[in-house]
């Protein structure tokens, strides 16, 4: 079971591309009750934050244009987690809610407000664990360049950074793992402030990355990711050449473009192709190493046990023979009564104002409240 130590902390990956995005909270990983099911709504009527300083006026509806696009952002944020995001009308029910307000600061486009509470015992072990997540789009200054949130538009790239911090993620830029400068921007990742490449309608492959690692591509609960059930992670890397290290789990390592160097460890691990398998060849180079060529380049593969292309699996025998590979999982829950904890975190994103085609410079600020301290 999860302690008071993981869930106020993001386990690593010991990757700065990755670990320079990895904020504290939320870590929906550690919820509860919902299994892999996370409501999200469009209610200003039920379910609405209070208390929040940074908001200057109540919370407006999402127009229909909005609500649209932001369903189909949802759809790829859950296509890259695996996480079962479903709309309600229910604001009570949900627990990650949209909306336009007066956002404070001239500069401020957007904002991530995120909550959470949970219950422990005695010894550190967390029984309970919920959060809530607000995201808001300016209506003021903004109001015009959020109103339409069409793909390739800054009003859809501003989303998208704050569905980065509704999933956990951070500003590239903060705290004590940063991206190097050459690295911080757009086209790495949605979550820094330094615009390059026009408007993205998807994340960069950092934040690709990195939510993979979060969530293992297949959920809340599931075999990979940050508390997964067996202890499995998911490792993907960049456009960049590689060298990724599985743990003694089930892991699965995604090289992608690149000259990789891929080591599951021990464990069944799975290395990850975009690509049917029909664009690589397969070499085998010793007892328990391969080399893969094609498509994303040329890799190198130890302790692999298992190959995934778009297309079809294939199992790596000890005999080079090739056969098709199959997997499961499984997944559990606990629940008891014990003390209690909450904490806020507030994610703005702010542009300079000179034109349409800005710099994205700004601020995050952080509240984070347990039993006996707060932060700043």
């Amino acid at each position: 079971m999860a302690t008071v130590t993981q869930v106020r902390s993001t386990t690593p990956s010991g990757l700065n591309y990755i670990d320079s995005l990895l904020g504290n909270l939320p870590n929906w990983n550690y919820q509860t009750s919902g299994g892999n099911t996370l409501y999200y709504t469009f209610s200003v009527t039920s379910g609405v934050e209070t208390g929040n300083s940074a908001i200057l006026s109540a919370p407006k509806a999402f127009s229909v244009a909005q609500q649209a696009a932001t369903r189909e952002a949802m759809a790829y944020a859950a296509k890259l987690t695996g996480i079962n995001f479903v709309e309600t009308s229910n604001g009570s029910a949900a627990q990650v809610h949209f909306a336009n307000a007066n956002i404070s600061g001239s500069n401020t486009t957007g904002l991530a407000s995120s909550k959470y509470s949970y219950s422990y015992m005695s010894d550190g072990t967390v029984t309970k664990f919920a959060a809530q997540s607000y995201v808001y789009l300016d209506n003021a200054e903004w109001a015009s360049k959020n109103a339409n949130l069409a793909k390739g538009t800054q009003g859809y790239e501003t989303l998208l950074h704050e569905i980065g911090h509704m999933l956990g993620l951070k500003h590239s830029f903060e705290g004590t793992t940063k991206l190097p400068t050459a690295q911080d921007n757009t086209n790495f990742t949605l979550m820094s402030y330094t615009h390059a490449g026009g408007f993205h309608s998807t994340f960069s492959e950092f934040d690709v990355a990195a939510l993979k690692w979060l969530y293992g591509g297949d959920g809340l609960a599931g075999a990979l990711g940050v508390n997964s059930t067996t202890g499995g992670r998911y490792f993907a890397g960049t456009s960049a050449a590689n060298t990724l290290t599985g743990t003694a789990a089930n892991d699965k390592l995604e090289g992608g473009l690149g000259n990789d160097v891929l080591n599951g460890g021990a464990g069944t691990d799975i290395a990850v192709f975009n690509g049917a398998s029909t664009a690589f060849s397969v070499v085998r180079t010793g007892t328990s190493s391969w080399q893969v060529s094609g498509l994303e380049g040329v890799d190198l593969l130890s302790n692999i046990e298992v190959l995934q292309f778009t297309d079809r699996s294939i199992a790596l025998t000890a005999n080079a023979t090739l056969a098709t590979a199959t997997s499961a999982a499984t997944a559990t829950t606990a629940n008891a009564a014990g003390t209690t904890a909450s904490g806020t975190i507030l994610s703005k994103m702010v542009e300079s104002m000179p034109d349409d085609l800005v710099q994205l410079v700004g601020q995050r600020s952080h509240l984070m409240h347990d039993m006996d301290h707060a932060l700043i």
